[in-house]
């Protein structure tokens, strides 16, 4: 019973936790209103509107986890998707791989300035992001790539027993991407890195190639946001991706994934992207100008974030009452013994 209750209570002090619970008062509020909006068709749709933030916030959780951080997660997207368009018109079964190549060797010289040279990542992943961003247009001459083939429209059309095929194959990566973190030792030394990149080196992790593969994966989720940014909007705008990265951050912080390293999963983004793209479309359902929604989803963020760190900080100080309660009772104790004696 005491295992139950300490599980109990480790769930709920998990911000995201308070997210999800937040997210469905949300959901159900507005569904008081209106009932249009609970409708299976209409959470799947606002679902099939967050993957692209999910597939870039789970990337950008591996970077965080081992106290990184990659701005240029939506210029890679960007980059991917418009190599996806233009190599698309040629083969389009090839375009897809070449998106992926493309995401992975962006996140690979991301690694390789981080890990092997040593630029900080703030100042890597923003040099990259101006040198991703000014390559979209000189591939494409200046102008968006609009003649996407049907062949690639039509899968993001797909559905299996009414789900959009996307978030089926979103959802299967998250959850690899969790069996991964949890069972492969490799992958366990992204926690380590983060949570103590020198006890890490001293216990013989390879800090280098732990930052190398966690800027190379966050390179891997974006060209999968591409694919999926390509089959939907069937053309490829010179801003795709623009902004992204912020929202991309946001969403993981929200989830509960610590800037300081260390804590987070694949879990935690995804709810921080859901909740993120909920809100945009509650705003819209309760016809607020599109002008506010950064300004609300900011202020949220900052609402949630400011109300777990408090909770955090008052259980923290009740562990220490305890502590000391217990250390007090210990001497009296003692004390009484001794006199005993």
């Amino acid at each position: 019973m005491r295992y139950l209750k300490n599980k109990l209570r480790e769930l709920f002090v998990k911000r995201e936790t308070l997210v999800f619970i937040i997210l469905t008062l949300i959901i159900l509020l507005c569904g008081a209103f209106n009932r249009d909006f609970i409708r299976i068709n209409n959470l799947l749709g606002i679902l099939v509107s967050s993957l692209i933030l999910i597939m870039l916030s789970v990337g950008e959780t591996f970077v965080i986890i081992t106290k990184g951080i990659d701005v240029s997660v939506g210029a890679i997207m960007g980059l991917s998707a418009v190599c996806m368009g233009m190599v698309a018109n040629v083969n389009s079964e090839i375009s897809y791989f070449v998106a992926i190549l493309v995401g992975l060797s962006a996140g690979a010289v991301n690694g390789f300035g981080i890990s092997i040279i040593g630029i900080p990542p703030i100042i890597m992943t923003l040099g990259t992001m101006g040198l991703y961003r000014g390559l979209m247009p000189i591939i494409t001459g200046g102008s968006w790539v609009d003649s996407v083939p049907q062949s690639i429209k039509t899968i993001a059309q797909i559905k299996v027993f009414n789900i959009n095929l996307f978030i089926i194959i979103v959802f299967f990566i998250i959850l690899i991407s969790m069996l991964i973190l949890r069972f492969f030792s490799i992958t366990k030394s992204f926690y380590a890195v983060g949570g103590n990149e020198e006890g890490a080196f001293n216990l013989g992790i390879s800090v280098r190639a732990t930052k190398f593969f966690a800027y190379l994966i966050s390179g891997f989720f974006a060209s999968i946001a591409a694919i999926i940014f390509v089959s939907q909007l069937s053309f490829i705008p010179m801003n795709a991706g623009n902004g992204e990265e912020m929202r991309a951050i946001a969403s993981s912080v929200l989830g509960g994934v610590s800037l300081s390293g260390g804590v987070g999963t694949p879990i935690s983004s995804t709810i921080g992207a859901i909740f993120l793209t909920t809100i945009n479309s509650v705003l819209i359902f309760l016809k607020v100008p599109s002008y506010w929604n950064d300004a609300i989803a900011g202020a949220i963020l900052i609402a949630i974030v400011l109300s777990d760190y408090r909770v955090r900080k008052y259980l923290e100080d009740m562990r220490k009452r305890a502590r000391f309660s217990s250390v007090r009772i210990k001497s009296k104790i003692e004390k009484i013994s001794r006199s005993a004696k």
